[in-house]
């Protein structure tokens, strides 16, 4: 007998489950708030300029691959990755710069120039970080709970997978200048999370961006989402746009939905809304307390003519770094002195943009608001002048004048748009306590045939991980 199954969100965790599931025989349904697929991963266009408004890295390629050929096709018939070159460039607030190239050799050139000997370092590190991924990797795709602690089989991974050690401390061992850390670590705050708190486990993002690389979707991220609604579609998953789910339940045997008012019975349903909301909003249930990502404030810039000294992906660091980060993740105050990045697609997808223009895509991580109801549109002229003086001060680039469509989301457009809630933008915080383990299960407890995919569940935040969650949730539901 045919499984009917629905997947509540269109955002990647819930396209990549719906392209699975179909794929497998499921009659699947998938329901969506907003008009179109995507969730975050989401594009803007406005005068011939295409901003991508959310993700912006494609990491882990095998994992994208992977999702493809679970369904039984290639992915290059789906999308062509680039790999960049160079990878990525982090701007230091003393003037200095490091530039991260697809050639590894040609980046030790670059750290030996900041701390001499740091090329060895880097050596080691990569070893490490390629043994941690290649122990991480295989847990990515099975869900565990509490008890799985308790397990003897999983004791002696406590020390495989560094689990006491934090990213910062790992980074420590290798190099000696906090700017080499910092280098080495920042990925963790584009998890929403301090490297000071993300376990040491979380630097296979490191691996993936000097041993994998770092790839860009020509067209654009949104076409990872396309990509995949297509798939879903080729295998017969209907899709429901404008159709908010408002509750979730048991009906007989079955799962209700509560779609636009009209109730709909199934026997399995995949949830992709964020979690926490999910769990309020649509279950009806008080939750623990949990620890949220920082959210952030974006950026959207339409310029009127192409600028120099930036790569496809761009850094820029406070001057304090520490204090920065503290603002944002422990007193929670808004960061006075901020490091920001810069997304240039048009550096390497001039579709995306007017001929002779380029694309800005700014994000400032911020602190999210969780006991606040603060309005970050009375402190934006001051972040914003902070930012574009920063840059004209590295670069001697006027952004002001360059400015010809600017666009810009805030945190509370998070909640808004997204239901996340507190608008964490990265969902669930990734310390030690909501990780492998004890981060959310795929699996609801009290609901027979009713799973979780995206990025406050197992196995966590990113557009890779994410579809690993797709995995595990199709296969809980197939197996």
């Amino acid at each position: 007998m045919t499984k009917k199954a629905a997947v509540v969100g269109a955002g990647v965790g819930g396209l990549s489950t719906a392209a699975r599931l179909s794929s497998r025989g499921c009659e699947v349904d998938v329901f969506e708030k907003l008009p179109e697929c995507g969730g975050r991963n989401h594009m803007l266009e406005d005068k011939g300029f295409k901003f991508d408004m959310g993700p912006s890295f494609v990491l882990m390629p095998d994992f994208f691959e992977e999702v493809f050929s679970y369904c039984g096709v290639d992915l290059k018939y789906y999308l062509k990755l680039q790999a960049l070159d160079p990878s990525y460039k982090i701007f230091y607030p003393d003037g200095d710069s490091l530039t991260v190239y697809k050639d590894s050799e040609k980046t030790k050139e670059e750290l030996e120039r900041i701390e001499k000997g740091s090329s060895l370092g880097f050596d080691k590190f990569i070893k490490e970080t390629t043994r941690l991924y290649n122990t991480v990797r295989p847990l990515l795709y099975r869900c565990f709970t509490p008890s799985t602690v308790s397990n003897p089989k999983y004791w002696p991974l406590v020390s495989k997978i560094r689990i006491l050690d934090s990213y910062w401390s790992l980074a420590k061992k290798f190099f000696k200048s906090e700017k080499l850390c910092y280098a080495f670590t920042f990925e963790a705050m584009f998890m929403g999370v301090s490297p000071f708190e993300a376990p040491a486990f979380y630097s296979i993002i490191s691996y993936t961006d000097h041993v994998q690389k770092i790839f860009h979707p020509m067209g654009g991220m949104y076409q990872i989402p396309l990509a995949l609604e297509r798939l879903s579609k080729s295998r017969g998953a209907r899709f429901h746009y404008d159709s908010e789910v408002k509750s979730i339940g048991r009906d007989n045997g079955s799962i209700y939905l509560d779609v636009n008012g009209r109730r709909q019975s199934f026997d399995n349903v995949v949830v992709n809304a964020d979690y926490s909301y999910a769990q309020t909003e649509l279950l009806g249930r008080k939750i623990p307390k949990y620890k949220y990502s920082c959210s952030v404030y974006l950026l959207y810039l339409g310029l009127k003519r192409k600028v120099e000294g930036l790569a496809h992906h761009n850094l820029f660091f406070a001057k304090d770094l520490k204090k920065n980060l503290k603002d944002i993740f422990k007193d929670r105050n808004l960061p006075l002195d901020p490091s920001f990045y810069i997304h240039v697609p048009t550096v390497t997808d001039s579709s995306l943009a007017p001929d002779g223009k380029d694309i800005f895509y700014i994000l400032v991580p911020v602190p999210n608001l969780e006991n606040s109801n603060d309005d970050f549109r009375n402190h934006e002229d001051l972040i914003r002048k902070i930012v574009f003086d920063k840059i004209d001060s590295l670069l001697g680039i006027d952004l002001e004048e360059l400015i010809e469509v600017e666009h810009k989301f805030y945190p509370k457009d998070f909640i808004g748009r997204y239901n996340i809630k507190y608008g964490a933008t990265f969902g669930l915080s990734h310390n030690l306590m909501q990780s492998a383990f004890f981060r959310p299960a795929n699996f609801d407890r009290k609901i027979k045939g009713l799973y979780f995919a995206g990025a406050s569940v197992q196995p966590g935040g990113g557009l890779p991980v994410v579809i690993a969650s797709s995995r595990i949730a199709a296969d809980l539901i197939t197996a």
